[in-house]
């Protein structure tokens, strides 16, 4: 088992909401430590970027305090601690950047969502499209970049070549070396397909 894994296990496994319609769910979780790790919030920030109510996230901000993870300062709000740093270290190995981005060249007019992922193992497309789709994205895009060109697996080998835009666009927005993935997911509202697309990243790590 990697040390992600067990570490996984041991603080975030427990505390994951059970019952048939949890209020929040393991990717809250991980986004709200990802969320800290470049300032800290109080909980009214951290529900608007969460999308989430505050009672949720003041069950969120227990949970973590209590493994150990975050630490609540009353004026200056939730940051993490060492081992909350050290666990997002471990994180950012395989979910390394995230941003909004515009698929109208692609003609998907829906608010769309890009994280830049390094696989670790052999992905299965279609469940991680499943994995999006069940979080909230109406449907989401798997990119690969590999020997300086950008594919879109099954479809095109070479977006550059039909979609020039989408392929400077990911080059601009991301750091690409061999190997990556960039997961593009797109709904209604940008949250939905944010959260959509971070389940399916997350997806990775478990």
């Amino acid at each position: 088992m990697s040390i992600l894994k067990s570490l996984f296990k041991e603080f975030i496994q427990p505390i994951i909401p059970k019952g048939p319609s949890p209020a929040f769910s393991l990717v809250h979780l991980i986004k709200t430590l990802l969320i800290l790790e470049s300032e800290s919030m109080g909980r009214q920030s951290l529900s608007r970027a969460l999308n989430l109510g505050e009672g949720s996230v003041r069950t969120i901000i227990k949970r973590l305090s209590e493994k150990g993870l975050i630490s609540i300062d009353p004026v200056g709000g939730c940051y993490l601690t060492e081992l909350g740093l050290d666990f997002v270290k471990k994180i950012r190995e395989t979910v390394i950047a995230e941003k909004e981005i515009d698929l109208k060249p692609l003609g998907i007019s829906s608010p769309a969502w890009a994280i830049h992922v390094r696989p670790t193992t052999e992905i299965n497309i279609t469940k991680l499209r499943d994995i999006a789709v069940k979080n909230g994205a109406d449907g989401m895009l798997i990119f690969s970049y590999k020997d300086l060109k950008i594919s879109l697996p099954l479809v095109y080998d070479d977006i550059s070549k039909d979609y020039p835009e989408i392929s400077s666009l990911l080059s601009k927005s991301f750091e690409l070396k061999n190997g990556v993935l960039i997961f593009v997911g797109f709904a209604e509202n940008i949250k939905l397909a944010e959260l959509g697309t971070f389940a399916a990243a997350i997806s990775l790590l478990l």
